[in-house]
Parts: C-alpha cells; structure tokens; sequence
C-alpha cells in the first residue's frame, strides 16, 4: 500500500528507530544522499566543508565556522587542512511514545565522514561512510531495508555544519539561527535565559503569519562540560512528526 506524500514524510523518524536492538550479519548498501525532512523540504548531505576547524576551536556562541567557497557541491570538499576527529556520543530517539538509545562514534578525515552505531550492549548496528559524493552503509541484516541510517547522518549535518554548507544543501527550506528559550521558559511565557538554536521552517518566517505550523525542524545546544560546540547536550525535534533526538557527548 503507497503512502501519500505527507504520510510518508512522518513515517521517516518510525523506520530510524526499527530494531535498533538488534545486530547480526551485515550487508552493504549504497544509500540516497538527500532526505526528506517535510512536504517540499528536504536535505542533501554536504562534504567536509573547507577549514573545517578542530571542535576546541568552534565556540558553542557561535557553532558556524566559515568555509572558503562552498557555492557548490564539487567546491565543498577540496582537501582540509584539519587533522582527523573522532566524537563519541550517547543517542536518545523519541517518536511519540517509544524511545530508544544508541551509542554513535563519528569520525572526520580529509573528505571522508564515518558514522558508526552502536546498541547500547556493543552490537554493532551500523556503518556509514559518505565521501562527498558517494554513501555507503553497512549494517545488520536484521534491521531490514527499511532502517534508514542516512537520516541520522543528515541529522548529525544540520546540528553541526557550517550555516553556509546547510543553507547550500538544503531545499524547499529556510534555516535561521539565533537564540530560542527552552521548552520551560515558553510554556511559563518567562523572560529568562536563551539558548543558541538553530531552526528550519518550510516557508520563510519573515514572509509566513503561522511561523509554528511552518516549523519543521530545531536544535537547541547547551553547554556542557565547556563551552565548545561538539561538547554540547543536542536537543533536535521535529514537533510535526513527533520526533526528538537527544545527543549527548561521552
């Protein structure tokens, strides 16, 4: 049975989460490289932007560093001077009432961004590999082609990219960064402290009267244990779909 075009969409945060608890043989799979996001919006994975700075050296007050030329694809990846870097993380998936935990380790080097997961035991789950053009997943055979690990991939893109390399890979939407209140601040309505935050709406809010209903996606990052960028506790949801992903650096 095919899903019309705004069920589809809401699937995709359902296939992230299928049978993350499980690991076996693997198999290799050549993945699309653009995801969609919404109805109309959607995101195509970026190379390593230029000068793509070690994480000590990107404040979290200001998560955007500036590459050199990313007008197009082909410019994106040129070689990068930076030495290769390895995060691990702690995952939280949320749609509606499930949840879920996976432990991730990514690593960037020259051109190339690796993606590996974990279940929360060891077993492994995945592997992605995006050289610029070209991604590839290996990953458990029990998780069945319906488990699209490229979406967390994406995910790990808009939270950390440069501004540029997004608004250039990003289609049918409109990305603002700033600062936004917490969840707490807005429910009570309070005039308190602000987070920095990055926001992707279908239509661009300037120009729409319901920026809410535009909104489809947005990070919030706070600070832990220093003020650096890739050492921030990640909130990203997607209210729409009901979808909230939890990063959290170990």
């Amino acid at each position: 049975m095919s899903l019309n075009v705004n069920a589809k969409w809401r699937v995709i945060p359902a296939l992230l989460l299928a049978s993350l608890g499980l690991a076996g043989c693997s198999e290799l799979l050549f993945r699309q490289t653009c995801v969609a996001l919404a109805k109309d919006t959607r995101y195509c994975l970026a190379p390593l932007p230029h000068n793509f700075a070690p994480a000590a050296d990107k404040p979290l007050t200001e998560p955007t560093a500036k590459p050199a030329d990313i007008s197009s694809p082909q410019t994106d990846s040129k070689t990068s001077d930076s030495s290769p870097q390895s995060f691990s993380q702690k995952v939280s998936i949320k749609v509606g009432d499930e949840s879920h935990e996976l432990l991730t380790h990514l690593e960037l080097e020259g051109e190339r961004m690796t993606l590996v997961g974990l279940a929360p035991l060891g077993q492994a789950l995945f592997t992605l590999v995006y050289d610029g053009n070209t991604l590839r997943s290996e990953q458990s055979v029990l998780l069945g082609d319906s488990f699209k690990a490229e979406y967390l991939m994406a995910m790990m893109q808009l939270i950390y990219w440069p501004e540029q390399s997004i608004r250039a890979h990003l289609e049918g939407g409109h990305l603002v960064i700033g600062l936004c209140k917490t969840v707490a601040e807005t429910l009570n309505n309070a005039q308190g402290s602000t987070i920095p935050c990055r926001q992707i709406y279908s239509q661009d809010p300037l120009e729409s009267n319901s920026t809410e209903q535009a909104q489809v996606l947005q990070i919030n990052y706070r600070e832990g244990t220093g003020d650096m960028l890739w050492q921030a506790h990640i909130n990203l949801t997607m209210p729409q779909a009901k979808f909230e992903l939890e990063i959290q650096p170990i």
